[in-house]
């Protein structure tokens, strides 16, 4: 290597440039002259000192010495170990046991039930009553021989109270004959023709009130 390709050395450029360099012997000295140039190194060290736990969040406090804690609690590191496993098996093919990522689907069977009821018109009893009493309520007559042997002592605690006038007494009379003979004759029925009663005078609601009380009693 020639003289020309070697590189210079730190004196023989400051002898080129007409500076001086300083030698180890005086390097504590003061130095005269321009400043070329001035090189600072800074070395920056980081420490970890407190970090959180990776389940709970709650802060844990590192003392430098061997591995960062990932966790406060033991049992915090199980569950998220377990967590860990199950989403790996999770992850794997279905084949292999892991979950689909398919969504659920439903079929659903409808059976529908029609119930129809038909009610037809049979041969029945024909009864003859009034299309409805005097007050315009519909007009019914008693079920059994218990409802009308128990309309019977109404009618009779009707008659002691004094609420029917002679006529209306001559004609329940008259029925009430045709009703014995057909009861102990067991025939056809014939009832006395139906004549309308007198007028009579309007009660008062005060004897109205009276004669409802005095029935009451003579029923009880």
């Amino acid at each position: 290597m020639t003289n020309q390709q070697r590189p210079y050395t730190d004196e023989e450029l400051a002898e080129m440039l007409g500076v001086r360099v300083p030698t180890t012997e005086n390097d504590d000295q003061e130095q005269h002259g321009d400043v070329l140039a001035e090189r600072v190194k800074t070395t920056v060290h980081d420490r970890l000192v407190r970090r959180t736990c990776e389940w709970c969040g709650d802060p844990i406090d590192y003392s430098g010495v061997g591995r960062p804690p990932r966790y406060c609690k033991d049992s915090h590191r199980k569950r998220a170990s377990e967590l860990r496993t199950a989403q790996a098996r999770a992850d794997r093919p279905v084949d292999a046991g892991g979950r689909t990522t398919e969504p659920v689907r439903e079929v659903i069977e409808r059976t529908e039930t029609v119930t129809r009821t038909v009610v037809r018109r049979g041969p029945g009893e024909v009864r003859r009553i009034p299309a409805a009493r005097a007050s315009g309520a519909p007009y019914t007559l008693p079920e059994g021989a218990q409802e009308w042997f128990q309309a019977l002592q109404y009618l009779a605690g009707d008659a002691q109270s004094g609420r029917f006038t002679a006529d209306q007494r001559a004609m329940l009379a008259g029925a009430c004959e045709a009703v014995v003979d057909e009861l102990r004759r067991g025939s056809g029925l014939t009832l006395a023709p139906y004549s309308a009663p007198v007028a009579q005078p309007a009660l008062s609601r005060a004897e109205r009130r009276r004669r409802e009380r005095e029935a009451r009693k003579h029923r009880g």
